[in-house]
Parts: C-alpha cells; structure tokens; sequence
C-alpha cells in the first residue's frame, strides 16, 4: 500500500522489532507510562488499540487511532498510558521528563 500511495508521508515499519515490544509489555504494568520513536505500531496494538484503527491511521483515515491526523509515526493512546511515538529524533526525552514528572507529582 505504501508504493501505491495509499499510505502518504513516511512510513517507519515495524518488521522484525516485535519482541522488543513484547518483551518491554511484560515488563511493565498497565499503570506505566509508555513513550517511544517512531517505530510505534506495535506498541499501539500492546497498549489497547486494534488493527482497524492502526490501519485506518496509516491510510489517513479518521477512524484511526489518532483520527488520521498522526499516521505512521504519532500513535497515541492515553487511556492505556501509552503516549505516543514521536517523530523528531530525541523528542521523547523531554516528553518522557515531564510525565515521569507528573507520575511523581500524583504520588
């Protein structure tokens, strides 16, 4: 879909990058807060969404996750604590700060 053009903009897969993923959702608890790059699809699925949704954000869809405005690299899902890729490298730095700040500030 991505060479036909169904996919715009950037697309940063996932392929072969599943365990880490899996093996960080384990690790963590439902009440941790999540953030990484841009390789996110994954993630999205762990942290509660689902493949319609995940699909409809890389067509540009607003049935997608984030209403077909974040595309391949700004999956978001707060309900689940999971806060997104981002898609400027090292952006997540200060965004995980200010929500290890705020998880210590509710404690």
């Amino acid at each position: 879909e991505y060479k036909a053009r169904t996919i715009r903009g950037f697309c940063h897969l996932y392929d072969g990058q599943e365990a880490i993923g899996t093996g960080i959702q384990h690790a963590l608890s439902a009440e941790d807060s999540w953030i990484t790059s841009y390789r996110c699809h994954c993630v999205m699925l762990a942290r509660g969404g689902n493949v319609e949704a995940i699909l409809a954000e890389l067509m540009g869809n607003a049935t997608g996750a984030t209403g077909g405005k974040g595309g391949s690299m700004h999956f978001y899902n707060k309900a689940s604590n999971f806060y997104g890729g981002q898609g400027i490298v090292g952006a997540q730095v200060p965004v995980g700060a200010g929500l290890a700040f705020a998880n210590k500030y509710k404690t």
